[in-house]
């Protein structure tokens, strides 16, 4: 959103090219890496401006278009709740988050060793945000490796994850695992995790058989 930011023409031009193909079908305009509230505020003005453009055109376009963001730095997830109420959606961008979290660029092979997707500072961010949406009334959905492996798809599911965002190969394995899971099980379980305070905890309850015998062979 940056870039766009700094090429407005360019970022114009997009915006009216979804306007326009909005008039054809439904669809939702979900803007990137957003970091700060104002940020946010800069984007949606640019939007309405664009908007009001088509109109003068006689540009056909849903007028009620949908608008989210894509949550994937920390600052967006301690603005998470502020955030929500200039958007009707979320997008967690699990790779990134974890990587800008944790300050770990994994193609580094020096620091990859610290990507750890269950670190409890990761389990809490991801929680913080899912319930800033939910107790706004937004929706939320994942994507990233996160959202396609299946070892954390307890997890995801009992911190109120309903959406989940992933590539067609990923998806008969993800709506298998799923259907072995009980949603009490899940929640009772994302609440004992996020009481753990250290890698190695959470990694010892994650493959206790109290919850592995629950989940089945993907947990």
């Amino acid at each position: 959103i940056r870039y766009c930011l700094q090429n407005l023409p360019m970022f114009k031009t997009q915006l009216r090219a979804i306007l326009r193909a909005s008039a054809h079908g439904p669809l939702k305009v979900m803007f990137p890496l957003i970091s700060t509230a104002s940020e946010l505020k800069q984007t949606k003005m640019i939007f309405n401006d664009v908007m009001e453009e088509c109109q003068e055109d006689g540009i056909e376009f849903d007028h009620n278009i949908r608008l989210g963001i894509m949550v994937e730095v920390p600052s967006a997830a301690l603005m998470a709740s502020q955030l929500a109420r200039e958007v009707s959606f979320f997008s967690i961008g699990t790779n990134d988050f974890v990587q800008y979290l944790l300050a770990v660029d994994r193609s580094n092979q020096r620091v990859s060793r610290y990507y750890a997707a269950h670190h409890p500072s990761v389990l809490r961010g991801l929680n913080r945000i899912v319930q800033a949406a939910l107790l706004s009334g937004r929706e939320v959905s994942i994507c990233g490796e996160m959202a396609h492996d299946v070892v954390h798809l307890p997890f995801l599911l009992g911190i109120g994850i309903r959406m989940f965002s992933v590539n067609p190969q990923f998806l008969p394995r993800v709506q298998e695992s799923i259907s072995r899971i009980r949603l009490s099980d899940a929640q009772e379980y994302a609440a004992e995790l996020l009481q753990l305070s250290s890698l190695a905890d959470i990694q010892k309850a994650m493959t206790d058989t109290r919850w592995t015998d629950r989940f089945g062979a993907g947990a």
